[in-house]
């Protein structure tokens, strides 16, 4: 736990946290897909390689569509305020919740003892995200 704490909260490196979870609501349709495609060689190039993925969706969750998860992430590190964040500390007591990433939402919060703030991405405008990524992959500015 306090070697997470360490990484998490005392390193000088900024850092987002985009938890799985939120990077499995960024699905991606065939007409997105296609989009992709026809703006040019490198959006082509990149929806080749979906075969496996579409496969693996579609074997584990039911759903012909694919997941975004690096672009997500990637999104917010080139363009922040991409994903609505909060920042997070890492509990190190002897409590039972020991380990356990803590996001406190009030209002001002500001831990002296992190001396730094960490982010976690809690949520996003999916659509608007899907628009910035199909945009960027489709070489506009």
């Amino acid at each position: 736990m306090e070697a997470a704490r360490r990484v998490l909260v005392k390193s000088d490196v900024p850092t987002t946290l985009v938890p799985v979870d939120l990077t499995h609501r960024v699905w991606v349709s065939d007409d997105w897909l296609k989009a992709v495609v026809t703006s040019g060689s490198t959006g082509a190039s990149l929806v080749s390689v979906r075969a496996q993925y579409r496969a693996h969706y579609q074997r584990e969750r039911g759903v012909g569509d694919l997941v975004l998860h690096d672009a997500v992430a990637v999104a917010e590190a080139i363009w922040p305020g991409t994903l609505k964040c909060q920042a997070v500390d890492v509990v190190c007591d002897s409590s039972p919740a020991r380990g356990a990433t803590l996001i406190d939402t009030r209002s001002g919060y500001d831990d002296v003892q992190a001396r730094r703030k960490i982010d976690v991405a809690l949520d996003a405008d999916v659509d608007a995200l899907r628009d910035l990524l199909l945009d960027k992959l489709s070489g506009h500015s």
